[in-house]
């Protein structure tokens, strides 16, 4: 009897492929480097953990009992406790999104994560088979999110050269949803990042309208994942990084544009946020979908949140987190600051050995070209067949102690 025998035939699917940048974090933390406890381990450059603000995050937290037997229990909700909604309204949409509409605490669900969010919306607004459109390159971990557990497809939008950050590609994006329907598939949304996983950069304001009407146009979801909205460090950067930004774009949050309803039906408008990239607490698992206009929406993913409930604890130390604006105010700028002094020695050394790379703006990552670097040899295997090159160079470098993400796992 066959493992396919014993399993469900979504289960069984699960198993047919592989996830390349799954696999390389799992190896890479299962062996991670330490200077003193482990010093042939993997550096691990391929995740966007960002560990610039752990004496402060550490010093924050400290004041909370996590063996209060209080936390034993249950939370309020699996769909987050009104207080730590209400903070997440008032000191972070309300305070930085600049929201046009005043945004409260029961326009959003909290989940155990972003990955959570993303996987609990798609299983709510689509069916098995239905497609959700997304531009190339993009966050791998999208495929996980919408495929893996609602049998979801991503559509990916191949832009062919087209900037991701203009308006041509919106005649691509038309093309994608109308070959998708011909061949039978339902579209029913569109999935983007703002700022850009991974190129790290941020939308225009007239492509962020651009995008709702093609939402509204195709009466189709538009999902705004705004996770690294408070990573943006720009404003900071000096000398050589600053001189070769190629445009200063604000982020903008989809929140923030005035009378959204003349360019797409409010209902189908929704953002995505978490607490593991512009807090630093990747570990924590707390993610946010905000819909101020779907009620309909937020009671579906109310409907399914006991699956993805986080911790007690975990809503504990947050609350106690996100309680005081003046700390977030300084733990903010103090980690902006940090992300542009660790980017502008990362470029620096790029433009040292001459490595191809794209200057970002924020976010975690930077996009760079190691092809001048493959050796011949894998080359010729790839040529052979046994995988790409990018692959093969990925596989040599994990082998050797050294973790970076390829460009096949954000479809590119």
């Amino acid at each position: 009897m066959t493992i396919q025998n014993n399993l469900s035939s979504r289960a069984a699917e699960n198993l047919l492929g592989s996830n390349v940048m799954l696999e390389g974090v799992i190896k890479a933390n299962s062996d991670k480097f330490d200077v003193k406890s482990n010093p042939d381990g993997i550096i691990n450059l391929g995740v966007a953990e960002n560990q610039l603000m752990t004496a402060e995050l550490r010093e924050i937290m400290s004041s909370v009992d996590t063996v209060d037997t209080k936390l034993f229990g249950y939370g309020e909700s699996p769909s987050g406790s009104r207080l730590l909604r209400s903070h997440f309204a008032n000191n972070i949409f309300n305070r930085y999104f600049k929201p046009n509409e005043l945004v409260l605490g029961e326009h959003m669900v909290l989940t155990a994560g972003c990955s959570a969010t993303v996987d609990n919306f798609t299983f709510c607004v689509c069916d098995p088979g239905d497609g959700i459109l997304i531009t190339t390159p993009f966050y791998g971990g999208f495929n996980t999110d919408i495929m893996v557990k609602s049998k979801a497809r991503v559509i990916e939008v191949n832009l062919d050269g087209v900037s991701p950050f203009g308006l041509e590609q919106i005649h691509l994006m038309q093309t994608a949803v109308d070959n998708a329907r011909d061949e039978g598939t339902r579209v029913r949304a569109f999935v983007l990042s703002n700022p850009h996983n991974p190129l790290g950069r941020t939308f225009p304001r007239e492509l962020i309208i651009a995008y709702l009407k093609f939402a509204s146009k195709n009466q189709i979801h538009i999902l705004f994942d705004e996770i690294y909205a408070l990573s943006v460090f720009d404003y900071a950067l000096v000398g050589k990084a600053k001189e070769e930004q190629p445009d200063n774009n604000p982020f903008i949050s989809v929140l923030s544009i005035p009378n959204i309803e003349k360019y797409c039906d409010k209902e189908l408008v929704h953002v995505a946020y978490g607490m593991s990239k512009d807090f630093c607490l990747n570990g924590f698992r707390c993610g946010v979908l905000l819909s101020p206009w779907n009620k309909e929406l937020l009671d579906a993913m109310r409907s399914i949140a006991v699956f993805t409930w986080m911790s007690s604890t975990t809503e504990a130390m947050l609350t106690k987190l996100l309680s005081d604006p003046i700390v977030i105010e300084d733990f903010t700028k103090t980690n902006q600051a940090r992300l542009a002094e660790s980017y502008t020695c990362t470029v620096d050394t790029l433009r040292k050995y001459k490595i191809p790379y794209l200057p970002a703006q924020g976010g975690h990552f930077i996009w760079i070209d190691l092809r001048q670097f493959i050796p011949s040899n894998l080359v010729s295997a790839a040529q052979a067949g046994e995988r790409s090159a990018e692959y093969l160079v990925w596989r040599a470098m994990l082998k050797e102690g050294v973790y970076v993400n390829l460009g096949e796992a954000f479809s590119e």
